[in-house]
């Protein structure tokens, strides 16, 4: 997972906040908008939202990432969904590029780019299958996945139970059983998906 930005960064958090694209204001700045619209202390929000006013302030300084799940909680709390939060803090004029967040492997014949979305948990994962490959090992993390089969087909096994994924096909499921892919086809498979929590 994503280690927290901590408090040790306030020396430059001020030289990156410049650094962002103009008019693009960040989920910890919306979050604070919406809360002074609405009369809201920090400690009134937090305590709506189930987390401390701690985490919040600092989420709302730029000081802390938050999770999807936490997001949600909070834009519950302000009168909002996750994504229409979400899309109002990354609202700009022009498109930003994402740089892949890492390249990787999973097992011999499994590459992966994982692209990171600024300002949430949210990753896009784009996995490319080489003819019968297979993760290493099971995945478990907080969260849903979502993965839409761009080329190919893949065996989705979550809990130990296969589950077909034909080309042109989407599906969701909880990361917290224990889950893998593999390719048992003679071609090669190419499948794009969304995590809710960084596992890379």
């Amino acid at each position: 997972m994503t280690q927290h930005r901590r408090a040790q960064h306030d020396g430059n958090r001020s030289a990156q906040k410049r650094a962002s694209p103009a008019g693009v204001p960040q989920v910890g700045d919306v979050i604070r908008r919406l809360r002074k619209q609405r009369g809201l202390s920090v400690r009134t929000l937090a305590a709506s939202s189930g987390i401390s006013p701690s985490f919040l302030g600092a989420v709302e300084r730029g000081d802390s990432d938050i999770a999807l799940g936490r997001l949600a909680l909070v834009a519950h709390a302000l009168g909002h969904d996750v994504a229409s939060l979400l899309g109002y803090s990354l609202r700009q004029s022009t498109p930003r590029f994402v740089e892949p967040a890492r390249h990787g492997a999973r097992g011999e014949g499994v590459e992966f780019s994982a692209f990171r979305i600024p300002g949430s948990h949210l990753e896009l994962l784009v996995a490319h299958f080489a003819p019968h490959t297979r993760f290493d090992d099971s995945i478990t993390h907080a969260g849903i996945d979502v993965a839409y089969m761009a080329r190919g087909e893949l065996v989705l096994v979550v809990d130990g139970v296969d589950y077909t994924l034909h080309e042109g096909c989407c599906v969701v499921w909880p990361s917290s059983h224990p889950h893998t892919m593999r390719n048992d086809s003679d071609t090669p498979a190419i499948a794009v998906g969304f995590a809710t929590e960084t596992v890379h």
